[in-house]
């Protein structure tokens, strides 16, 4: 899912498990992940119509460029091993 604040930073979300949510705001430099209560996430964060697979590039270009710390790092790919698998489903 990809999410944005009111200060129009724009995140992606790598884990949701209805207690915590953990997300990874896009920003300069290394990136890093954050992890909030789900009713903080869900008074602070509106989900953006933005697609995920390209959101995941951008991010992931980020990474490649700048670095991450390793749950970041972890937790795009998986979010992109997920992806690639539901979207081959399809067809």
């Amino acid at each position: 899912m990809v999410v944005i604040n009111r200060g129009r930073t724009t995140a992606i979300v790598i884990r949701n498990d209805g207690i915590k949510v953990t997300l990874v705001p896009m920003k300069s430099g290394k990136l890093s992940a954050r992890t909030v209560p789900f009713s903080e996430f869900r008074a602070e964060w509106t989900e953006t119509g933005y697609a995920l697979p390209l959101a995941l590039t951008t991010f992931l270009s980020h990474v490649m460029k700048w670095g991450a710390s390793l749950e970041v790092s972890r937790g795009l790919e998986k979010l992109a091993a997920r992806d690639r698998f539901v979207v081959a489903s399809l067809f």
